[in-house]
């Protein structure tokens, strides 16, 4: 009789405590991934092609373009130096290796010190700008951590705030729109607070975040300016000029 009791007891609390979770919705990762479009768009997404202007590192040009197979981590950087030197490097942003590099066209087949040096550059351009262009997806990533969400009000809006911390080590929290999925508002680690002003439907119903603008440094806003996913690429884009 006592092990019947509590085995009615452990079914009601296992009830009760399913019934809460359906009460408070999905959770704040599920309703980012519902803003891009869905699970099955991003997780669907293998080619990528963005512009990017803002928040930069020296010593390149504002403008640039990356192009990444995703479950390869093949990319393609496109840029110009402060010289006026059209440089591209073909490199894989997961290994972090550099495959090759041209420099006006003409491929540098000794890879010195000053080549790894700007590679290195690109590299960590390449994941300031993912980090932010993909925030969504990554915050939803198994690795990363996340906090209770709360409510606050922004610009007369009522949203959620995640507090998170990424693999890559970026943390701080997003205040996102809870019926839409849209991040509205990022704040990182070191206060810098960011609006984001725009989301952009890339190519097949998948949306992503595309500008964020830091509301006490300009020079720190990002832009992306260009966005565009792809089923198909020509694998050549990753190997030759």
């Amino acid at each position: 009789m006592r092990t019947f009791l509590i085995a009615i007891i452990i079914g009601i609390l296992s009830l009760s405590h399913t019934a809460l979770r359906a009460q408070a919705g999905p959770e704040a990762g599920e309703i980012l991934l519902k803003g891009m479009g869905g699970k099955d768009k991003w997780d669907n997404t293998n080619y990528i092609l963005f512009t990017a202007n803002g928040n930069d590192l020296r010593p390149f040009q504002d403008s640039r373009k990356f192009l990444i197979n995703r479950k390869s981590g093949q990319a393609r950087f496109e840029g110009k130096s402060n010289d006026g030197e059209q440089i591209v490097s073909l490199f894989n942003f997961k290994t972090e290796k550099l495959t090759k590099f041209f420099v006006n066209g003409v491929e540098i087949k000794q890879i010195d010190t000053e080549v790894l040096e700007l590679f290195n550059k690109i590299n960590t351009q390449f994941k300031k700008d993912a980090t932010f262009l993909f925030l969504p997806a990554l915050i939803e990533q198994p690795a990363t951590k996340t906090g209770k969400t709360s409510s606050k009000i922004f610009n007369a809006e009522k949203l959620q705030s995640l507090p998170f911390q990424l693999e890559s080590g970026l943390s701080g929290e997003v205040l996102f729109n809870r019926e839409t999925g849209w991040i509205r508002q990022f704040i990182d680690k070191d206060g810098n607070t960011y609006v984001v002003n725009d989301y952009k439907d890339t190519g097949g119903g998948l949306f992503l975040p595309t500008g964020f603008k830091n509301l006490a440094d300009s020079n720190k806003s990002f832009l992306f300016p260009t966005v565009a996913v792809f089923t198909e690429m020509e694998e050549t884009r990753f190997s030759t000029l």
